[in-house]
């Protein structure tokens, strides 16, 4: 049999770990991504200008970033999508929809928030069932659905994933924080729980591969509140190298990680040492920039133009797409494409295969260049907007994969923006000394965006109905970007005013809550009928809007969010309450789920049980786009980890001589 090609689309925790996957597995893989490359675009000339040493400041600059937020770095120049929140609605253009457009995608901006799901997660539908919630879900528009696959399935790619990504954290410390929730003592008293969901897998798991990153001043203070609050606190787990310890041998965790529960496969019979290289990775400096930025620390210049990729944050750039460029320098067929804009997916519906994708090569984005990559397999890796976009323009006028118009529904972005902001005075009477004390500063510069965090608003009960909702998590957020904070208070702060809100910076905290949107089928990607990019093309059209289940979640949550603040409002330590936020209906760029829902039956769903087309023979989808419902957390861990699993799959059945994906 030809050895096959696989044109992987997208560089993000999904591409571009079943890229390293497929290639390690011995075939030949090209990686597109219409983004370039930071390390090479921005940095690499400026590196021996600032210091001889080879530290670049470059990266290190929060205007240029957080303020100016240039194109390269969150979409290509002239994209953009529209929106609206219902089908009445006229759709208009919209600055919040960005999604990570640079070699290695979202994981280069993302907050490195490292969870894997919980095995609720994948039966939320039975969950609801239980609950006596069916019906009332349905009534207000909701169609949630179990996964096709277990926890235990995932499990075994969970521990490779949180290898591959450094995850910091304490494992017990995790899993006592979930059994002391409200939602999970009472649960866990029902036959239907221990049934579903019995202890043993998720309890026993293996340690993460490094101690729990320290507690920032921030985490410090959120920890006490959501302790007093009885909100049991844990570590945050932290993809992140953690600060003080030895260099990070990936490839030493790696071989832990496999053994602790051997995934299926023969790739996984290899030895750690045929898998991933000698490099190691240096521990966290407590630089700050992490969230929006791509991670500089450690690394080193040689030669005068090189780069030892040491980044203590992880992320696919960090991690495998160095690992696939090192396959290169040895000859390994792989090739890495930047800049290459996908427009089009040619897919013969006589053979029902996926032959070739078109792009534009936009290295020059004044004078794009028409360019076709054929292959044997099509794996798709965009974003759930993109990737949803990407379906739309191929195939028939009906859109690739959405014979039974399911394509782009069942969309979920997270209840962004929903949690509370408060900021100390400079000084309080301490009142059991009867003096006035110095607050200080809480240095948000220390550390990345997260520190603590709380499981007990998982699932939230309302006590006048009886109902259950989901909700999320409660985390500490603090950020290196006092700039940012001051300019979004005014458009223009200049003098003492731009100062006065740079010290607020200092001593404001904040407690989010990432909570899960449930799915709806009304919220849609689809294409806009009168708005394209720069290029022509049909711009994405995103829909949506918030049900009943999340305002009446909303108003369970309101006030656990509030008694993690108490101890200061009643200390008198705050300059003033904390007001309690909504959602943001359109900030949906960070994480993007559903659109490309997997299940077992084609007429609910879009792709297969292994992220397979189910109107293709050959056409995979391995982004946040693949999962039948949100999570409460952020989905990076899942993404890489289910990548690792459809990969394994791939590569057993075509070393079987079977057709992968059934």
């Amino acid at each position: 049999m030809k050895q096959p090609t696989f044109v992987v689309v997208g560089s993000g925790g999904g591409g571009a770990t079943i890229a390293w996957l497929l290639a390690k597995a011995g075939h030949s893989v090209t990686l597109l991504e219409q983004g370039p490359d930071l390390a090479e675009t921005e940095f690499m000339d400026a590196a021996h200008k600032d210091d001889p040493e080879g530290f670049n400041r470059h990266p290190h600059n929060e205007y240029f970033y957080r303020v100016r937020r240039p194109d390269p770095k969150r979409r290509l120049r002239g994209e953009y999508n529209t929106f609206r929140r219902h089908a009445a609605e006229k759709a208009r253009p919209f600055k919040n929809g960005w999604t990570g457009s640079v070699l290695g995608g979202g994981s280069v901006l993302w907050g490195t928030w490292a969870f894997r799901a919980l095995p609720v997660d994948f039966k939320l539908a039975t969950v609801f069932r239980e609950l006596q919630m069916s019906k009332d879900l349905a009534d207000w528009g909701y169609a949630v659905a179990d996964w096709p696959v277990k926890y235990t399935e995932m499990e075994p790619f969970y521990n490779v994933a949180e290898a591959l990504l450094a995850v910091s954290g304490d494992r017990a410390g995790w899993v006592s924080g979930i059994k002391a929730s409200p939602w999970y003592q009472q649960f866990s008293q029902s036959a239907w729980f221990t049934t579903n969901f019995p202890a043993k897998s998720w309890e026993d798991a293996m340690s993460f591969p490094c101690p729990p990153y320290p507690r920032t001043p921030v985490g410090r203070v959120v920890s006490h509140g959501m302790a007093q609050a009885g909100l049991s606190p844990l570590s945050l787990p932290t993809a992140i190298v953690r600060p003080g310890t030895a260099p990070y041998s990936t490839r030493e965790k790696l071989a832990a990680a496999i053994a602790e529960l051997q995934p299926q496969g023969d790739i996984w019979q290899k030895p750690a040492s045929e898998l991933w290289s000698e490099r190691v990775r240096l521990a966290c400096n407590l630089c700050g920039f992490c969230g929006e930025y791509l991670c500089w620390g450690g690394a080193r210049a040689i030669n005068g133009h090189e780069l030892i990729p040491g980044a203590p944050k992880s992320g696919t750039h960090s991690t495998v797409i160095q690992e696939l460029r090192d396959m290169r320098a040895a000859g390994a067929d792989v090739e890495i494409v930047c800049n290459a804009k996908v427009y089009e997916v040619i897919h013969d519906d006589k053979t029902r295969r996926a032959t070739s994708v078109r792009y534009l090569d936009v290295t020059r984005p004044d004078k794009p260049k028409p360019r076709t990559q054929e292959g044997e397999f099509v794996i798709l890796s965009g974003g759930a907007v993109q990737t949803a976009r990407l379906l739309w323009m191929s195939g028939p006028s009906w859109g690739l994969g959405n014979r039974h118009d399911q394509l782009g529904r069942h969309a979920a972005f997270h209840l962004f923006g929903l949690g509370a902001k408060a900021t100390f005075k400079q000084s309080y009477l301490d009142a059991a000394n009867q003096k006035q004390v110095l607050h200080g500063l809480l240095h948000g510069e220390f550390g990345h965006t997260g520190n603590v965090t709380s499981f007990a608003p998982y699932f939230v009960k309302d006590a006048n109905s009886a109902r259950w909702f989901n909700a999320g998590t409660f985390t500490s957020t603090a950020k290196k970007n006092p700039l940012e904070n001051a300019f979004e208070k005014t458009e223009r702060v200049l003098g003492k005013d731009l100062l006065k809100e740079l010290d607020l910076y200092e001593r404001s905290f904040e407690v989010r809550l990432t909570a899960d949107d449930l799915p709806m089928p009304t919220n849609r990607v689809d294409l806009d009928p009168a708005h394209v990019d720069e290029y022509g093309f049909p711009v994405a059209r995103i829909t949506r809007d918030v049900g009943m289940h999340e305002w009446l979640m909303y108003e369970q949550v309101k006030p656990q969010l509030e008694r993690i603040f108490k101890p200061y409002v009643d200390g008198g330590m705050l300059e003033k309450p904390p007001g309690v936020t909504p959602h943001i209906a359109d900030l949906i760029g960070d994480h993007q789920m559903g659109t490309c829902r997997m299940g077992d039956d084609p007429k609910t769903s879009v792709v297969n049980r292994w992220c397979r087309l189910h109107e293709s023979e050959n056409l995979f989808v391995v982004d946040s786009s693949f999962m039948p419902t949100g999570l409460g957390l952020n989905p990076m861990i899942t993404v890489v980890a289910n990548a690792l699993r459809v990969g394994t799959h791939i590569a057993e059945a075509l070393r079987q001589g079977r057709t992968p994906g059934k």
